[in-house]
């Protein structure tokens, strides 16, 4: 292999390493913020929820998160300090403890 081969090979290698790593640093900056901006505290009837999402707060946000998904696959986010929210979550943990 010539001098000229060997900095070719280099060259792609030195991109591929600050390519991966610029890839992984951009997505780390996407997740550091909170989810929600605007949160609902009206009630929503269990059968409309497909899924909860509770996302606890830390250096990302001060905040915790519990966010939904609604039947037409809308994500809604929760106040967490409403009182039906906190049932909703306190049935969750409940029934969780109860099929381990």
């Amino acid at each position: 292999m010539n001098s000229k081969d060997t900095l070719t090979v280099l060259t792609v290698l030195a991109l591929c390493v600050l390519y991966t790593q610029g890839a992984s640093i951009g997505e780390t900056r996407m997740n550091l913020r909170c989810q929600c901006i605007k949160t609902h505290s009206k009630f929503i009837h269990h059968k409309f929820i497909n899924n909860v999402e509770i996302i606890p707060k830390g250096p990302h946000c001060a905040n915790i998160e519990i966010i939904i998904t609604v039947k037409n696959a809308k994500r809604v986010c929760l106040q967490p300090e409403a009182l039906w929210v906190k049932k909703l979550i306190g049935k969750m943990i409940k029934n969780s403890k109860m099929m381990n």
